[in-house]
């Protein structure tokens, strides 16, 4: 049976070193290789779009940081994926996904059946993540296969 591991990716040291652990594995088991980056929506408090509303000012600026953001996410797939495949690697797909981070990973991991999750211990969330509780700490909860979490 194919093996298939996702490793999430974020642009942070922690994060390209699970993707560098998870691309030996895989090219070590023959497996395929899904790697993942998660923009995170930053949603506009609900007073300030009321009166925005009323005022009948755009959101471009809301609209840039979104699309900022998501282009920084599809520069480190594609980073990651050249990585990858610079080691021989030939089972790769890149998925950037909209939401919150640690849902959207364990999501993934059960659509595309993969056996093992890779992420950094650490990435570049901010202090409040950090408060609530991490997203490789989250992920380790939720997800239904084994995961690693790389310092």
């Amino acid at each position: 049976m194919p093996k298939k591991f996702l490793v999430a990716v974020d642009g942070s040291e922690h994060g390209w070193k699970a993707l560098d652990l998870a691309v030996d594995l895989a090219n070590s088991s023959d497996a395929g290789l899904v790697i993942t980056h998660v923009v995170h929506p930053e949603p506009v408090p609900d007073g300030l779009a009321q009166i925005a509303k009323a005022e009948g000012v755009p959101f471009e600026e809301e609209a840039a940081r979104f699309y900022e953001s998501r282009a920084f996410g599809d520069r480190i797939v594609i980073e990651a994926e050249t990585r990858a495949r610079k080691t021989g690697l030939k089972q790769v797909v890149t998925r950037v996904a909209e939401g919150h981070a640690a849902n959207r990973i364990v999501e993934l991991a059960e659509n595309e059946g993969v056996d093992m999750i890779f992420l950094g211990s650490r990435g570049l969330g901010d202090v409040k993540s950090l408060l609530m509780g991490g997203v490789s700490h989250k992920v380790m909860n939720l997800a239904p296969c084994t995961c690693v979490a790389v310092k």
